[in-house]
């Protein structure tokens, strides 16, 4: 079975566009991973951009990937969440959404920073602004693909040793912790699309684990 892997930003990214009828769009991609980090970003960006008249977002944190009745996995968010920031209602945090959930792309803090000239864009322009802009942003960005794994807990004897290190290399594990006493105890990460196969295995070889 493949691997699963998620589209993330490896960096924070700017994309500036040129203005529409006076007004500037300035388009703001960060990687993030924590709730904490979101606010500590958006509160950089409003410090930044404190003369912008919009500063509008979405965000995507955390990966899932569920399976359906046919065993297929589908990736999606743990949590989404977006601000339109005074513009019209949903002309700007949908379709930022819009564009990080089609693309898709995760672990991801998207502002379209505005600055108004006095000419109305009206609705559907307002629409089709932070679509593009947002979707230029995101295909210009530097993104990478990262792996979606879980964490399993291993504890085994010295007998088992080499069961165990031949697992980890069929299934590409990754040693996170390790303490060896009487048995070995180990945290390990293995891709979710192997997670089941290798739990089978565990139990067939009378491996103790904990999920």
């Amino acid at each position: 079975m493949e691997k699963l892997f998620y589209n993330t930003i490896s960096d924070t990214f700017q994309y500036e566009i040129p203005k529409i009828k006076g007004s500037r769009f300035i388009t703001t991609l960060i990687p993030v991973t924590t709730k904490e980090q979101i606010e500590e970003e958006l509160t950089k960006i409003k410090k930044k951009y404190f003369d912008a008249t919009h500063n509008c977002y979405a965000r995507r944190l955390g990966v899932d990937a569920n399976q359906d009745l046919f065993f297929n996995r589908n990736i999606s968010s743990h949590q989404d969440r977006a601000n339109d920031d005074w513009e019209p209602s949903n002309t700007a945090w949908k379709p930022i959404l819009s564009v990080l959930s089609w693309k898709p792309v995760f672990d991801i803090l998207a502002v379209v920073t505005r600055y108004f000239w006095w000419t109305l864009l009206g609705v559907w322009w307002l629409i089709q602004a932070y679509t593009e802009w947002t979707k230029q942003a995101i295909e210009h960005a530097p993104l990478i693909q990262k792996e979606i794994t879980k964490e399993l807990s291993l504890n085994y004897t010295y007998d088992q040793v080499s069961t165990v290190q031949y697992f980890f290399s069929k299934y590409e594990t990754k040693v996170i912790t390790e303490k060896y006493d009487e048995n070995i105890a180990q945290t390990i990460n293995v891709n979710i699309a192997l997670y089941d196969s290798l739990i089978k295995e565990l139990v067939d070889k009378q491996i103790k684990f904990k999920e």
